[in-house]
Protein backbone atom coordinates (compact mmCIF):
# COMPACT_ATOMS: atom_id res chain seq x y z
CA UNK A 1 0.00 0.00 0.00
CA UNK A 2 1.31 3.45 -0.95
CA UNK A 3 1.74 6.34 1.49
CA UNK A 4 -0.95 8.40 -0.27
CA UNK A 5 -3.51 5.59 0.17
CA UNK A 6 -2.68 5.15 3.85
CA UNK A 7 -2.91 8.90 4.56
CA UNK A 8 -6.44 9.01 3.11
CA UNK A 9 -7.69 6.03 5.11
CA UNK A 10 -8.97 6.97 8.56
CA UNK A 11 -7.46 5.28 11.63
CA UNK A 12 -9.59 2.99 13.75
CA UNK A 13 -11.08 4.64 16.82
CA UNK A 14 -10.55 3.26 20.30
CA UNK A 15 -11.91 4.27 23.66
CA UNK A 16 -8.87 3.81 25.90
CA UNK A 17 -6.73 6.87 26.59
CA UNK A 18 -3.25 6.79 25.12
CA UNK A 19 -0.02 8.55 25.94
CA UNK A 20 1.26 11.03 23.36
CA UNK A 21 3.34 9.37 20.65
CA UNK A 22 6.81 10.36 19.50
CA UNK A 23 8.69 8.89 16.54
CA UNK A 24 12.50 9.02 16.54
CA UNK A 25 14.77 7.92 13.70
CA UNK A 26 18.33 6.86 14.38
CA UNK A 27 17.10 5.92 17.85
CA UNK A 28 19.64 3.24 18.74
CA UNK A 29 22.59 5.51 19.56
CA UNK A 30 23.83 9.07 19.97
CA UNK A 31 21.42 11.99 19.82
CA UNK A 32 18.56 9.76 18.67
CA UNK A 33 18.92 7.49 21.68
CA UNK A 34 19.07 10.53 23.95
CA UNK A 35 15.86 11.88 22.43
CA UNK A 36 14.19 8.50 22.90
CA UNK A 37 15.13 8.39 26.60
CA UNK A 38 14.17 12.03 27.14
CA UNK A 39 10.76 11.63 25.53
CA UNK A 40 10.06 8.47 27.53
CA UNK A 41 10.95 10.35 30.72
CA UNK A 42 8.42 13.03 29.78
CA UNK A 43 5.56 10.59 29.39
CA UNK A 44 5.68 9.76 25.69
CA UNK A 45 5.41 6.35 24.12
CA UNK A 46 8.11 6.21 21.46
CA UNK A 47 8.37 4.58 18.05
CA UNK A 48 12.10 3.90 17.86
CA UNK A 49 13.52 3.37 14.38
CA UNK A 50 17.08 2.33 13.55
CA UNK A 51 19.00 -0.43 11.80
CA UNK A 52 20.44 -1.98 14.97
CA UNK A 53 17.59 -4.14 16.27
CA UNK A 54 19.59 -5.48 19.22
CA UNK A 55 20.22 -2.01 20.62
CA UNK A 56 16.59 -1.07 20.05
CA UNK A 57 15.33 -4.04 22.08
CA UNK A 58 17.81 -3.26 24.87
CA UNK A 59 16.50 0.31 24.87
CA UNK A 60 12.92 -0.94 24.95
CA UNK A 61 13.54 -3.04 28.07
CA UNK A 62 15.41 -0.23 29.81
CA UNK A 63 12.76 2.43 29.24
CA UNK A 64 9.81 0.19 30.00
CA UNK A 65 11.37 -0.63 33.38
CA UNK A 66 12.49 2.91 34.17
CA UNK A 67 9.58 5.03 32.88
CA UNK A 68 6.79 2.55 32.11
CA UNK A 69 6.80 3.89 28.56
CA UNK A 70 5.93 1.73 25.58
CA UNK A 71 8.73 1.59 23.02
CA UNK A 72 7.63 0.41 19.60
CA UNK A 73 10.73 -1.17 18.08
CA UNK A 74 10.92 -0.81 14.32
CA UNK A 75 14.23 -2.02 12.86
CA UNK A 76 14.57 -0.38 9.44
CA UNK A 77 17.23 0.96 7.13
CA UNK A 78 15.77 4.30 6.09
CA UNK A 79 18.19 4.65 3.18
CA UNK A 80 16.12 1.97 1.40
CA UNK A 81 13.38 3.48 -0.74
CA UNK A 82 10.32 1.59 0.55
CA UNK A 83 11.15 1.93 4.26
CA UNK A 84 8.70 4.80 4.89
CA UNK A 85 5.90 2.74 3.30
CA UNK A 86 6.58 0.16 6.02
CA UNK A 87 6.35 2.88 8.68
CA UNK A 88 3.04 4.04 7.23
CA UNK A 89 1.67 0.51 7.34
CA UNK A 90 2.91 0.08 10.91
CA UNK A 91 1.22 3.29 12.10
CA UNK A 92 -2.04 2.27 10.48
CA UNK A 93 -2.00 -1.25 11.89
CA UNK A 94 -1.14 -0.02 15.39
CA UNK A 95 -3.61 2.89 15.18
CA UNK A 96 -0.91 5.38 16.14
CA UNK A 97 -0.96 9.12 15.50
CA UNK A 98 2.41 10.81 15.93
CA UNK A 99 2.56 13.95 18.07
CA UNK A 100 6.33 14.52 17.94
CA UNK A 101 8.56 13.63 14.98
CA UNK A 102 12.35 13.62 15.41
CA UNK A 103 14.13 13.25 12.05
CA UNK A 104 17.56 12.38 13.38
CA UNK A 105 18.96 9.47 11.35
CA UNK A 106 22.09 10.26 9.42
CA UNK A 107 25.74 9.57 8.79
CA UNK A 108 28.60 11.35 7.06
CA UNK A 109 31.12 10.55 4.35
CA UNK A 110 34.53 12.17 4.83
CA UNK A 111 37.15 12.81 2.17
CA UNK A 112 37.81 14.71 -1.03
CA UNK A 113 34.78 14.33 -3.30
CA UNK A 114 36.75 12.78 -6.17
CA UNK A 115 38.03 10.06 -3.82
CA UNK A 116 34.85 9.09 -1.93
CA UNK A 117 32.44 6.32 -2.92
CA UNK A 118 29.42 7.55 -4.88
CA UNK A 119 27.09 4.84 -3.54
CA UNK A 120 27.84 5.77 0.07
CA UNK A 121 27.02 9.39 -0.72
CA UNK A 122 23.79 8.43 -2.49
CA UNK A 123 22.81 6.33 0.53
CA UNK A 124 23.54 9.33 2.75
CA UNK A 125 21.33 11.57 0.59
CA UNK A 126 18.55 8.97 0.70
CA UNK A 127 18.79 8.74 4.48
CA UNK A 128 19.11 12.40 5.35
CA UNK A 129 16.92 13.96 2.66
CA UNK A 130 14.62 11.44 1.00
CA UNK A 131 13.57 9.67 4.19
CA UNK A 132 13.07 13.00 6.01
CA UNK A 133 10.85 14.28 3.21
CA UNK A 134 8.87 11.05 2.97
CA UNK A 135 8.36 10.67 6.71
CA UNK A 136 7.37 14.30 7.17
CA UNK A 137 4.99 14.06 4.20
CA UNK A 138 3.42 11.03 5.86
CA UNK A 139 2.93 12.49 9.32
CA UNK A 140 2.31 16.19 8.65
CA UNK A 141 -1.29 15.86 7.34
CA UNK A 142 -2.49 14.27 10.59
CA UNK A 143 -0.79 17.03 12.59
CA UNK A 144 -2.52 19.61 10.41
CA UNK A 145 -5.87 17.89 10.89
CA UNK A 146 -5.61 18.04 14.69
CA UNK A 147 -3.89 21.48 14.53
CA UNK A 148 -1.06 20.38 16.78
CA UNK A 149 2.34 18.81 16.33
CA UNK A 150 6.09 19.06 16.77
CA UNK A 151 8.76 18.29 14.15
CA UNK A 152 12.49 18.46 14.81
CA UNK A 153 15.07 17.92 12.06
CA UNK A 154 18.67 17.35 13.11
CA UNK A 155 20.93 19.55 11.03
CA UNK A 156 24.43 20.68 11.99
CA UNK A 157 26.58 23.75 12.45
CA UNK A 158 27.63 22.80 8.92
CA UNK A 159 24.12 23.71 7.77
CA UNK A 160 25.46 27.27 7.62
CA UNK A 161 28.70 26.77 5.71
CA UNK A 162 30.56 25.07 2.88
CA UNK A 163 32.35 21.99 4.23
CA UNK A 164 35.52 20.92 2.41
CA UNK A 165 36.09 17.17 2.64
CA UNK A 166 32.46 16.64 3.68
CA UNK A 167 30.84 18.39 0.73
CA UNK A 168 27.80 16.13 0.29
CA UNK A 169 27.18 15.90 4.03
CA UNK A 170 27.28 19.68 4.32
CA UNK A 171 24.90 19.99 1.38
CA UNK A 172 22.42 17.64 3.08
CA UNK A 173 22.54 19.62 6.29
CA UNK A 174 22.06 22.91 4.46
CA UNK A 175 19.01 21.43 2.78
CA UNK A 176 17.53 20.39 6.12
CA UNK A 177 17.91 23.91 7.51
CA UNK A 178 16.20 25.52 4.52
CA UNK A 179 13.48 22.86 4.45
CA UNK A 180 12.80 23.09 8.18
CA UNK A 181 12.55 26.87 8.37
CA UNK A 182 10.30 26.96 5.30
CA UNK A 183 8.08 24.22 6.72
CA UNK A 184 7.77 26.10 10.01
CA UNK A 185 6.38 29.19 8.28
CA UNK A 186 3.96 27.15 6.17
CA UNK A 187 2.52 25.49 9.25
CA UNK A 188 2.14 28.38 11.68
CA UNK A 189 -1.59 28.46 10.99
CA UNK A 190 -1.82 24.79 12.03
CA UNK A 191 0.01 25.48 15.31
CA UNK A 192 2.78 23.05 14.38
CA UNK A 193 6.29 23.76 15.70
CA UNK A 194 9.20 22.94 13.39
CA UNK A 195 12.74 23.28 14.72
CA UNK A 196 16.10 22.58 13.09
CA UNK A 197 18.63 21.42 15.69
CA UNK A 198 22.18 22.30 14.63
CA UNK A 199 24.73 20.69 16.97
CA UNK A 200 28.48 20.73 16.58
CA UNK A 201 30.80 18.02 17.83
CA UNK A 202 28.82 15.66 20.02
CA UNK A 203 29.90 12.67 22.11
CA UNK A 204 28.59 9.97 19.76
CA UNK A 205 29.90 7.34 17.36
CA UNK A 206 29.13 9.58 14.37
CA UNK A 207 32.70 10.66 13.58
CA UNK A 208 34.00 7.09 13.74
CA UNK A 209 31.34 5.85 11.31
CA UNK A 210 32.05 8.83 9.04
CA UNK A 211 35.75 7.85 8.92
CA UNK A 212 36.82 11.24 10.26
CA UNK A 213 40.29 10.25 11.38
CA UNK A 214 41.87 6.83 11.06
CA UNK A 215 44.26 7.06 14.00
CA UNK A 216 43.21 4.44 16.55
CA UNK A 217 44.71 6.56 19.34
CA UNK A 218 42.18 9.30 18.57
CA UNK A 219 39.05 7.13 18.94
CA UNK A 220 38.75 7.74 22.67
CA UNK A 221 39.06 11.49 22.05
CA UNK A 222 36.32 11.34 19.39
CA UNK A 223 33.88 9.71 21.77
CA UNK A 224 34.50 12.13 24.62
CA UNK A 225 35.03 15.49 22.89
CA UNK A 226 32.18 17.94 22.39
CA UNK A 227 28.79 18.21 24.07
CA UNK A 228 27.02 15.21 25.50
CA UNK A 229 24.22 13.80 23.37
CA UNK A 230 21.86 14.08 26.34
CA UNK A 231 22.49 17.82 26.64
CA UNK A 232 22.03 18.34 22.91
CA UNK A 233 18.71 16.47 23.00
CA UNK A 234 17.54 18.37 26.07
CA UNK A 235 18.26 21.76 24.52
CA UNK A 236 16.70 20.68 21.23
CA UNK A 237 13.54 19.49 22.93
CA UNK A 238 13.16 22.75 24.87
CA UNK A 239 13.63 24.75 21.66
CA UNK A 240 11.03 22.59 19.90
CA UNK A 241 8.47 23.11 22.65
CA UNK A 242 9.11 26.88 22.57
CA UNK A 243 8.66 26.98 18.82
CA UNK A 244 12.20 28.12 17.98
CA UNK A 245 13.07 27.89 14.30
CA UNK A 246 16.71 27.01 14.96
CA UNK A 247 18.58 25.64 17.97
CA UNK A 248 22.39 25.82 18.09
CA UNK A 249 23.47 24.24 21.39
CA UNK A 250 26.71 25.44 22.96
CA UNK A 251 28.56 28.77 22.92
CA UNK A 252 31.43 27.52 20.76
CA UNK A 253 28.98 26.25 18.15
CA UNK A 254 27.13 29.57 18.10
CA UNK A 255 30.44 31.41 17.58
CA UNK A 256 31.26 29.03 14.71
CA UNK A 257 27.91 29.75 13.05
CA UNK A 258 28.41 33.51 13.40
CA UNK A 259 31.78 33.24 11.66
CA UNK A 260 30.34 30.99 8.96
CA UNK A 261 27.46 33.39 8.38
CA UNK A 262 29.43 36.62 8.09
CA UNK A 263 32.80 35.62 6.68
CA UNK A 264 33.04 35.78 2.84
CA UNK A 265 32.76 32.32 1.33
CA UNK A 266 36.07 32.74 -0.50
CA UNK A 267 37.86 32.96 2.86
CA UNK A 268 35.85 30.40 4.75
CA UNK A 269 37.74 27.22 3.85
CA UNK A 270 40.93 28.49 5.47
CA UNK A 271 39.01 29.86 8.43
CA UNK A 272 37.20 26.53 8.83
CA UNK A 273 40.50 24.73 9.34
CA UNK A 274 41.46 27.22 12.05
CA UNK A 275 38.08 27.14 13.82
CA UNK A 276 37.89 23.35 13.62
CA UNK A 277 41.31 23.09 15.23
CA UNK A 278 39.90 25.11 18.15
CA UNK A 279 36.84 22.83 18.22
CA UNK A 280 39.01 19.70 18.20
CA UNK A 281 38.55 18.81 14.54
CA UNK A 282 40.93 19.04 11.61
CA UNK A 283 38.90 19.31 8.43
CA UNK A 284 41.23 17.03 6.48
CA UNK A 285 42.44 14.26 8.69
CA UNK A 286 41.17 14.31 12.27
Amino acid sequence: MKISEIIKSKPRTIETEKKPIALVTGASSGIGQSFTCLLASKGYDVIAIARDHQRLYELENKLLTKYNSKIYVLPLDLSINNSVDKIAEFLKNENLVVDVLINNAGFGVHGAFHETELQKELNMVNLQIQSTLSLTKLILPQMQEKRSGFILNVGSVYSFSPVPFQSVYGGCKSFLLSFGTSLAHENKKYKINVTTLCPGITQTEFRIRSNIGKNINSIKHKKTSGMSADLVAEQGFKALMRGDLICIPGLTNRIFVQIATYLPTSLFSSALTLVNSFRGVNSKNT
